[in-house]
Formats: structure tokens, C-alpha cells, sequence
């Protein structure tokens, strides 16, 4: 009898583990052959140049990992709002394996993604969601058409990185109290560390995990139990802290970051939520619609009557996945960037952290249905919405297959798009459709008059073209408006940079050190701005036959030469050592 019930336990754990093999294959099977044409995909050239291509002198070499911690996530000097070392990192180690080559980061972005979607089904079975349940919400979650931003756009890595690193310190901090095993303490603590670093907003994992330790499950933890977790919170805190602060130096009026943009971004929650249901309108710089947040309203209150019909045994997980959801929604819509209203108004990348949030609600759900509905009936009905989700997401990926297709995606959902019709024309530009970029500028002009990016678009269309006179004037009204508004953060640099080269090329020497001092004077560290002074000073000098003109030139050559940069000495030569 007991070897009976042995061998039929064993029986059981055999079909038990099969299944979970089956449920893990599926989950790591599917969203691969649904995504893995992406590594083919290259650069959208928005953001992902800025973080990859054009500094790969710092992050392609794993011997510049510290550059990842000392500097923004742009890696510029100019301390801005976004630290994530650990996605600077990451795309460090990914410039070692394929070089600049785009296949790899893709690769990456994709198997991160599929690693937090097993993540997400243990994570979802630990929070008392039935196993089959979990499989296909996690199996939802790995092809949502939402989520296509994140997976197939190189720069949305954080997220994905904060999702895998946050679910990770979750299930370790559950399995500690249940096993009292210290691997799964420092399993933990190692992991929120690396969510932290890899998005800010993971700084509210901890606040998540205690709410549902004592309100959900209602477990009374001793202090002295807790204490463990408790200082290696505070100990990752004030590392980030400590490291961050050295870094981000940027400052933000009220208008930029803050309660007013929250209050403004706040109908993004309604809108992301109905976009999970109903995931039309998709696009790679999507702008607030009405429609949307209509939806978006309607369906959450049908879900709450639908929570309020069925799900009265368990309203307190109910309750703190709405909180995850809401929480982890909240810190990007602190944030409004200079381009918000003419380029984009919320990223659907965003919502791959909160979206979880949902995804707990539905799995009570789903538990507390009528007994009578049996997991086949429910998948019977899922196959069909898998499907569509699956053919929906496919199609939205051909938006990030390139730059070209990034921002007409943007400019189809938005014909108004200012920021995305300037950035197109950019690429008709490299095209070498000088007709199709220049209609672009002028376009993205009339739509934003104030918009520098496009005045300084279609001065480097005319310095293309050989016509210095017209390049002058845009890059002039470029610099104008980058000045004029400096809440936009936009550095002046290079419109200092372009204009005082156009001056030189028109021999407006005194035009251009004017330009140019006030330049140096902003960006004394920018080593191009030397240059083109040493240069102005020298053919004044020359011009005029004048030693201090040339001995000025003297001096801002061997500051360009310190900082970097040497052209100038192509023209200078001759200055060397007098």
C-alpha cells in the first residue's frame, strides 16, 4: 500500500514536471519565432544612436564598465535626469560579442524579455495564481502588441531589465520566508541592487513587496526577521543615491518635472490600460487621443464591476495588483520632455512594468469564475485572442525596423507630428532625397516655428548642397531657438559649432569668434569650439597682419589639441613650437 501511494506520488511529480517543461518551452518558444526577425532589424536612430552608436569609443570596451556609473545614461558630461548604469553596462557587454553591429543588442532586448516572462510565471504562481492560469497570462504577457516597443526598440532596455531584476527580488523574498534559506536573501538584495541600477522606478520594489506581505497575505514578520531585508535596502538606496547624485546634476523647473506634468500625463493611465485590452492605434511616438482614453475609461470600470461580480474572496490582491499597476505608472509621468505635444506625449514601452499589475488582477480573477468554467474552456477562448495579439504585435515590430519606418509609424498616427516629420527628413537627406527632406523641414516649421531641431536639419541640407549663405541662416534661427528656450535642455553645442564653421566658410571672421566665445564661454570643455576659434583668430590675423589675432589662435589651438580635437592644425601647422 505505502509503496503504492510512493509510486503514485511519484507518478504525479513525474506528470508535474512535464507539464512545467511544457509551460516553460511554450514560453520561451513563442515569443522567439514571434520576435526573433528583429535582429535583423538596425538603429531607429532616436535615442539608440545616442546611447550606442556614438559613443562606442566609451562603451565598447568592457575595461570602461566604471564609465557606466560615473556618467548619465546617455554618457555625456552633462549629468542628466536618467541614470541606468546597469543598461549601460549591458550594452557594453553586448559592443564585445557583435561589435556595432544592431543584430546584437536586438538579440539581447529579446532574450531579456524572454527571461522575464519565465520570471513573470514563477512570480505569478507565487502570488497564489492557479499554474495554468500563470502559463497563460505570462504567455499574454510575452506577446502583448503593447509590449512590442519595448522588445523591439534597443532603448526601452531598461525596462525590460528593471521587469527581470524586480520580479527576480520579489521571488527570492518569498522563498526566503518560506524556506529560511539565506541564498534567497542575498539572491534578492543582489537583484533589486540591479533593478535600481537599471531604472529608477525600481526603487518602489521594496514598498510593493511589504504591502503584500502584510496586507495581502497577512503575515506578521518580526522585526528582527525583516531587519536583514531592512538594511540592505537602505544600503542599496544609499549606494544609488551616492553614485547618482555625482552623476545627474541637471536641475528641472516645476513645468518639466514634477506634480504639473503628472497632473498632465495622468490620462496615460486609462489610455495604457484600454490599449492592454484593446490594443489598436499602436504607434512609435503615439500623442494622447480622446478615443483612447475613452476606451480606456469604459474598460476599467467594467472591470471593476467584473471584480465586484466574481472575485469576493480575494479583493486584497485584487486591490495591490491595481497598486502595482498605478505605482509603477506613476515616476515616467513625473517627467514632461521639451519635445512633449510636437513629438510624443508617453512611450507604450512604459508600460511594461505595470502592466504585471494587470495581470495579477486577472489571474484572481480568473480564479474566482464559476467553478463550471474549466481551464479548457478558458484556453479554447484565449487561442483565438492569442493569435490576433500575436498577428497585431508581428505587424507593429515592422515600425522599428529601421529609422525610416520608426518615424513614419510616428507621423501615420499623427500627421502633426513636428518632431518625427523633421527626423524623417533627416533620413530622406541620407537618402540623398534633398527634394523629400527639405519638404520635410519646411513642414516641421510651419507645424512648430519655435522647434530648433528642424531649422538645424535643413542648415546641414544646405551646407550638403555647397550653399554656405542659406546653411548660415538656419543654423542662426537653430541657435536662436535653442537659447531662447532653455527649459527644452537642448545643448547649444553643436548649433555653435555648425554656425561659427558656416561663418568661417564665409569668411565672416569677426561674426564667427563673436559666435564663438560665447560659445567656449557655455561649453568650455568643448574641444571643436577651440578649434574653429584658433581658426577665426588665425585667418583674422592673417587677414588683418595682426600678432595678437594669431597669438589667440595660438592658444585656443592647444586647447582644442588638450581637449581632443586637432583639424586645426591641418591649417596651423606652421604655428607649431612659435
Amino acid at each position: 500500500m505505502k509503496k503504492q501511494k510512493k509510486d503514485k506520488k511519484a507518478e504525479l511529480s513525474a506528470v508535474k514536471k512535464k507539464k512545467l517543461s511544457v509551460y516553460l518551452f511554450f514560453l520561451a518558444v513563442i515569443p522567439m519565432i514571434l520576435y526573433f526577425r528583429v535582429v535583423n532589424f538596425s538603429f531607429t536612430e532616436f535615442d539608440d544612436h545616442a546611447i550606442i552608436s556614438s559613443i562606442y569609443n566609451i562603451t565598447g570596451g568592457s575595461s570602461n564598465i566604471k564609465e557606466a556609473f560615473t556618467h548619465d545614461a546617455f554618457m555625456s558630461d552633462r549629468g542628466d535626469l536618467f541614470y541606468r548604469p546597469v543598461q549601460t553596462v549591458s550594452f557594453m557587454i553586448d559592443s564585445q560579442i557583435g561589435g556595432q553591429k544592431p543584430g546584437i543588442y536586438h538579440f539581447t532586448n529579446l532574450l531579456l524579455h524572454i527571461l522575464t516572462v519565465i520570471a513573470l510565471f514563477f512570480f505569478l504562481k507565487k502570488t497564489g495564481i492557479k499554474e495554468e492560469i500563470s502559463f497563460l497570462l505570462s504567455l499574454f504577457f510575452s506577446i502583448h502588441p503593447l509590449l512590442t516597443n519595448a522588445i523591439a526598440w534597443i532603448p526601452a532596455r531598461g525596462d525590460i531589465l528593471a521587469g527581470l531584476f524586480s520580479l527576480v527580488s520579489f521571488i527570492a523574498f518569498l522563498e526566503y520566508f518560506e524556506t529560511k534559506k539565506y541564498v534567497y536573501l542575498w539572491l534578492h538584495s543582489f537583484a533589486f541592487l540591479l533593478a535600481l541600477f537599471s531604472k529608477e522606478t525600481s526603487v518602489l520594489v521594496p514598498v510593493l513587496i511589504l504591502i503584500y506581505y502584510y496586507f495581502v497575505q497577512k503575515k506578521v514578520i518580526l522585526i528582527k526577521e525583516l531587519t536583514p531585508f531592512l538594511s540592505l535596502w537602505v544600503c542599496s538606496y544609499a549606494i544609488f543615491y551616492f553614485l547618482r547624485q555625482n552623476v545627474v546634476r541637471v536641475g528641472f523647473d516645476p513645468n518639466t518635472f514634477g506634480l504639473i506634468p503628472l497632473i498632465d500625463n495622468l490620462q496615460a493611465i486609462p489610455i495604457i490600460f484600454g490599449k492592454l485590452f484593446i490594443p489598436l492605434n499602436l504607434t512609435t511616438l503615439p500623442f494622447y487621443n480622446n478615443t483612447a482614453l475613452i476606451i480606456g475609461v469604459i474598460l476599467i470600470a467594467a472591470v471593476i464591476i467584473l471584480i465586484y461580480k466574481y472575485a469576493s474572496g480575494e479583493k486584497r490582491t485584487i486591490l495591490w495588483g491595481a497598486v502595482w499597476f498605478i505605482i509603477f505608472s506613476i515616476p515616467p509621468m513625473l517627467f514632461r520632455a521639451h519635445v512633449i505635444g510636437i513629438g510624443f506625449e508617453y512611450f507604450e514601452y512604459r508600460s511594461y512594468l505595470p502592466v504585471i499589475g494587470i495581470l495579477i488582477i486577472a489571474g484572481i480573477i480568473a480564479k474566482e469564475l464559476p467553478k463550471r468554467i474549466s481551464f479548457n474552456t478558458i484556453l479554447k477562448a484565449a487561442i483565438p485572442v492569442i493569435l490576433v495579439y500575436g498577428y497585431i504585435a508581428f505587424n507593429h515590430s515592422n515600425d522599428f525596423e529601421n529609422p525610416m519606418a520608426f518615424f513614419s509609424s510616428a507621423i501615420e498616427s499623427n500627421p502633426v507630428n513636428a518632431f518625427a516629420i523633421s527626423e524623417r527628413g533627416s533620413e530622406y537627406l541620407r537618402n540623398n532625397n534633398v527634394g523629400l527632406a527639405l519638404a520635410d523641414y519646411d513642414y516641421s516649421m510651419k507645424l512648430a516655428p519655435e522647434f530648433s531641431t528642424p531649422y538645424y536639419n535643413e542648415g546641414a541640407l544646405y551646407n550638403y548642397l555647397n550653399d554656405h549663405t542659406k546653411a548660415e541662416h538656419y543654423f542662426a534661427l537653430s541657435l536662436k531657438y535653442d537659447t531662447l528656450h532653455p527649459e527644452a535642455k537642448n545643448p547649444a553645442e553643436s548649433s555653435y559649432f555648425a554656425l561659427s564653421t558656416e561663418e568661417l566658410n564665409l569668411k565672416k571672421y569677426n561674426d564667427a569668434i563673436v559666435t564663438l566665445e560665447k560659445g567656449v564661454m557655455k561649453y568650455p570643455a568643448n574641444s571643436g569650439l577651440h578649434d574653429n576659434l584658433a581658426k577665426a583668430y588665425y585667418f583674422r590675423g592673417i587677414a588683418l597682419k595682426d600678432m595678437n589675432n594669431l597669438n589667440e589662435a595660438k592658444n585656443d589651438l592647444q586647447k582644442a589639441e588638450s581637449l581632443g580635437f586637432t583639424k586645426a592644425r591641418e591649417i596651423l601647422g606652421s604655428m607649431n613650437g612659435n
